[in-house]
């Protein structure tokens, strides 16, 4: 009890607050976006939200168990090679064990929730590139930086290819940017690291050009990837198959208006827009809440995330910075997919809204980073205490 005492006393409820307003907002809108569906077939309406509502405590949960953790332990060798032998074996068990869901083979049933193992790799990651780049400013500082070792990037590699023939683009994507925006919070030639991302993005928007005049993707478990590509260019051309939800998402952001038509009274949720309750949950809010509700709930992400950074640029220790940047870009890359996705600028890529789309896999992992920042945070509290310092929530 003495620990738990001295944990909340340095508590950042700056960081806690928006997560569980988020959290809430998640629940109810999950019920909205859900009940009606549920009813037209004949299920109990409230079937998605009590999942929710477990997802969510099982998510706090989590994030109690990662701001108590001793946060060392993440650090050592023995995390670094087991996490990659069991995150490498789910994502292999996922796309060659498991039936494809909506041209992915990204999930394992676990009967209580479906396991997206590119979720678990989100964080896994974080503390693997982590682990690389300080060990990398170590030897640095002691002079005996000496040949540079690649066959940990190797692993990173591998990692990112299991993710992306899964086939997961927006996992795949999310990882990727994680990867590229701790480099280069590591200190890495901004210049070598601009042109490479230059270099990344024109070849995929040489490629998507390319992909809306020749599907080499035909007949093969790639080809809904492809339809995405076609829906995103022009949803109104394939309007009954993969435009669908684009369509419909726009409708939905254009009944709401401002001020939206009142909780509960979507139109689009009526079975005409699909994933409501997932992936298209913000056009639902933007339907009943209109754009002043969407505008709270990203200003909540965006609070979330500039919090996280925050929190990195204060530490003193490479490690502790470098996970949240890696948390806080995983958090604020996502957020921005999904966004983009809803409004047509983003080809979709089955990217939820972060704490407020339905998913099991998302919360608990997207928690857990969230408790591990808490960690950082609490940590510094402390360390200024014992210096002689004033801790002030802020």
């Amino acid at each position: 009890m003495k620990k738990i005492r001295n944990k909340l006393r340095y508590f950042d409820f700056y960081l806690f607050i928006p997560y569980v307003i988020l959290c809430g907002i998640g629940v109810v809108m999950v019920y909205s976006a859900s009940s009606i569906s549920l009813s037209y077939n004949g299920s109990a309406t409230n079937t998605y939200m009590v999942k929710q509502l477990l997802y969510v405590l099982l998510g706090i949960i989590c994030f109690t168990l990662a701001y108590m953790y001793r946060f060392q332990q993440f650090m050592s060798r023995k995390f670094v090679i087991y996490g990659f032998i069991v995150i490498s074996l789910l994502l292999l068990y996922a796309k060659f064990m498991t039936d494809p869901i909506n041209g992915a083979n990204g999930w394992i049933d676990l009967k209580v929730f479906s396991l997206q193992p590119a979720e678990l790799c989100k964080l896994y990651l974080v503390f693997f590139v982590a682990q690389l780049l300080t060990r990398r400013e170590n030897l640095k500082t002691t002079g005996l930086s000496g040949r540079k070792n690649w066959k940990p990037w190797a692993l990173v590699g591998t990692l990112l290819v299991l993710v992306l023939i899964e086939p997961d683009l927006g996992g795949f994507s999310i990882n990727a940017m994680i990867v590229i925006v701790m480099l280069c919070a590591s200190g890495i030639d901004y210049r070598k690291a601009l042109l490479s991302l230059t270099g990344l993005l024109l070849t995929i928007g040489i490629a998507v050009q390319l992909l809306r005049f020749w599907n080499p993707l035909k007949n093969t478990s790639y080809a809904y990837m492809y339809n995405r590509i076609v829906a995103f260019y022009n949803p109104f051309k394939v309007a009954s198959t993969s435009g669908q939800q684009l369509i419909n998402s726009y409708y939905a952001i254009s009944n709401g208006g401002l001020l939206g038509l009142g909780l509960g009274n979507s139109i689009q949720k009526r079975g005409y827009l699909p994933e409501a309750h997932t992936d298209f949950i913000l056009a639902v809010i933007s339907e009943e809440l209109g754009i002043i509700g969407v505008a709270f709930v990203l200003i909540l992400l965006a609070w979330i995330v500039l919090r996280i950074y925050l929190i990195g640029v204060r530490s003193h220790s490479t490690y502790d910075s470098l996970v949240c940047y890696g948390i806080g870009t995983f958090v604020g890359v996502e957020t921005l997919f999904n966004v983009g996705a809803v409004n047509g600028l983003l080809p979709i890529t089955g990217v939820t809204l972060p704490f407020v789309s339905y998913g099991g896999s998302s919360m608990i992992v997207l928690s857990l980073a969230l408790g591990v920042v808490m960690n950082i945070s609490i940590n510094q509290r402390r360390a200024l205490e014992k210096q002689g310092l004033t801790v002030k929530q802020a």
